[in-house]
């Protein structure tokens, strides 16, 4: 499973390959159901208090096992926090950053 959640930038319509989500809530029902997944992209601020980060410690939580994770946002703050928690969390996964 592949997972792009970004609350404002727009995202691949109708793609097979892709699981694309507007809501922090949303991709922990995902994360609940699925715990193993090949790809997540995170943008940090999901608006209305949830973040990347909250998803990256739902997913340690949840036991979650992923290959690749990707941070897509621009966060000035936000950004080097979700990479020292996937750093220290996801030692074995491939850590990604760009803007979509």
């Amino acid at each position: 499973m592949k997972i792009i959640l970004d609350d404002r930038r727009p995202l691949p319509d109708n793609s097979p390959e892709y699981n694309c989500l507007r809501t922090y809530e949303e991709c922990a029902l995902l994360l609940h159901n699925f715990h193993t997944m090949r790809y997540i992209s995170l943008d940090y601020d999901l608006g209305e208090g949830e973040t990347g980060l909250s998803v990256l410690k739902y997913m340690v939580e949840c036991g979650n096992d992923v290959k690749h994770i990707n941070i897509h946002s621009t966060h000035p703050t936000g950004v080097p926090k979700m990479r020292e928690y996937a750093e220290q969390n996801f030692p074995n996964t491939e850590l990604t950053f760009n803007h979509l």
